[in-house]
């Protein structure tokens, strides 16, 4: 009987080295990268934990009119070394979007120079942080000199050219927003390690949603037949609030406990909500607590948010537009200060309207009644707790006040609207690199990626997501890589 008892003993001791049992917390790009990789490669004792109803993430693709629309990651952006387009590239469903060329004033007239100013702002801005110039400064400092500079050497000699150029600012700013993600563009550092993938950076997904790349990880997509067993691992409503772990511990070192009382242990937990959830709840979710190296870049990424609002209208009031890509909207100084008394529905700050974030429209791909608003800038947190109501009588005074005279505006009939803010389990959209974390070799975002290990050097407390990507933050190909990144750093291990 001992003998047996000896036998079992470690049989279950080789059995749980050679299955390690894996919670995944969250069900994004990066937690089902992870989930994929491991059942890719047998390891089938794994659990996800999602705290929403939905799998996902910050990719949330709705079916609104007739096709799906992107209430979060809507891009692929760029194809060499683009782990989302290597998956879908053969696969027919990415197409090229262009961006909106026209420009309408708040006077309620197209500004015909308005492809010119935009030719401006894109020389001047991309994502891609290798910029000349100096470390610690900010991108909107960074912006503001080289536009001053340009607006004033190609329009000083034309009055109305130059005021309308230096009302555009606003625009930049929103557009510059709306790629890094921040409330301010004095927030992300001029100077970043953010990195441009080669290629074509303004692939959408053509009516089929960003889903669609989380479909074929989980080899639901282009073949059912050959699905992973994804789906059982899951559970959803599962809101992670305390995570203990034990370095000394070998085996069954994490042990999770949710808003609903439930428990779970395992030998590794891979950790993936967004760094919005771990600035608000680091302190008080692990025990013991983190790092204070890995508190500091907790601390020290940015993150923000922007918003979205999808508009589906009966009848498509733009239709005289052939190559219709939508319309940029630029605020004079004198419209900005009476927007609140127009409108006095809304948050206002510093003097401004809330209608003063509403910067552009764009069509959706095979969806022709649908148009898609963008906001961006200090008052999402506030616009997100608006009722749908004021929103829709916002936006159709808006979509008046600077296309009134061309169209017969209607306000939409119905709207989906994002709320990434307002979200407890996400608390905002993407990151950005600031300059503080960027003052030490290691970035924050490196920081981040290190895992907790056990005193056998092996990973208990892993994490991922786009925020823990060296120089992919902010997108969904540096969230799936982490994904794989840390599925691996487990397969690895057991080899």
């Amino acid at each position: 009987m001992k003998l047996l008892k000896l036998f079992l003993v470690v049989f279950l001791q080789i059995y749980a080295k050679a299955t390690p049992s894996v919670l995944i917390v969250g069900s994004g790009p990066a937690g089902i990268a992870a989930a994929t990789r491991l059942l890719e490669h047998n390891h089938k004792n794994i659990r996800v934990l999602e705290a929403e109803n939905r799998i996902g993430g910050r990719i949330n693709s709705v079916f609104f009119g007739q096709a799906f629309v992107d209430l979060g990651a809507e891009s692929c952006h760029g194809q060499k070394g683009n782990v989302v387009y290597d998956m879908v590239k053969n696969l027919g469903v990415l197409k090229h979007v262009d961006g909106p060329r026209s420009v309408y004033h708040s006077s309620r007239k197209e500004i015909v120079f308005g492809d010119e100013l935009l030719r401006i702002i894109d020389g001047i801005y991309g994502p891609d942080g290798q910029r000349d110039e100096d470390e610690g400064k900010s991108v909107g400092h960074y912006c503001l000199d080289k536009y001053n500079a340009s607006i004033y050497d190609k329009y000083r000699n034309d009055a109305e050219k130059f005021e309308i150029a230096k009302a555009s600012v606003d625009l930049f700013h929103h557009i510059v927003l709306s790629y890094e993600g921040a409330f301010s563009w004095f927030e992300p550092s001029a100077k970043s390690d953010y990195r441009d993938c080669e290629g074509d950076l303004s692939l959408n997904w053509n009516g089929l949603g960003y889903k669609t790349v989380l479909e074929v990880m989980m080899k639901k997509f282009p073949n059912p037949s050959e699905q992973l067993p994804f789906d059982e691992t899951v559970l959803l409503n599962k809101e992670v609030v305390k995570v203990f772990w034990n370095d000394s511990s070998s085996h069954n070192a994490v042990t999770v406990y949710c808003s609903d009382h439930s428990s779970y242990t395992a030998d590794h937990v891979i950790f993936t909500p967004s760094i919005g959830v771990l600035k608000e709840r680091h302190e008080t979710m692990f025990t013991p607590q983190l790092s204070e190296a890995k508190k500091d870049a907790i601390k020290h990424i940015g993150f923000g948010a922007v918003m979205k609002i999808a508009m589906f209208f009966k009848h498509r009031w733009w239709e005289s537009e052939r190559n219709f890509t939508g319309f940029h909207f630029v605020w004079s100084e004198g419209d900005k200060s009476r927007a609140f008394k127009e409108f006095p529905e809304g948050p206002l700050k510093d003097g401004h309207s809330w209608l003063t974030e509403f910067f552009c429209v764009v069509p959706v791909d095979r969806n022709p009644n649908v148009l898609v608003g963008w906001l961006t800038g200090s008052m999402v947190p506030e616009i997100e707790l608006m009722t749908n109501e004021t929103l829709i009588d916002g936006l159709e005074f808006v979509l008046n006040k600077f296309l009134g005279h061309k169209y017969n505006i209607t306000g939409p009939d119905s709207i989906i609207r994002t709320y990434w803010h307002t979200n407890p389990h996400f608390r905002g959209s993407y990151s950005y690199q600031t300059v503080e974390a960027r003052k030490d070799k290691i970035t924050a975002e490196m920081e981040l990626a290190k895992p907790v290990l056990n005193l056998e050097g092996r990973p208990i407390l892993q994490f991922a997501g786009e925020a823990s990507h060296p120089y992919f933050y902010s997108t969904v190909h540096g969230a799936i890589e982490t994904g794989f990144r840390e599925a691996d750093r487990i397969i690895n291990s057991y080899k």
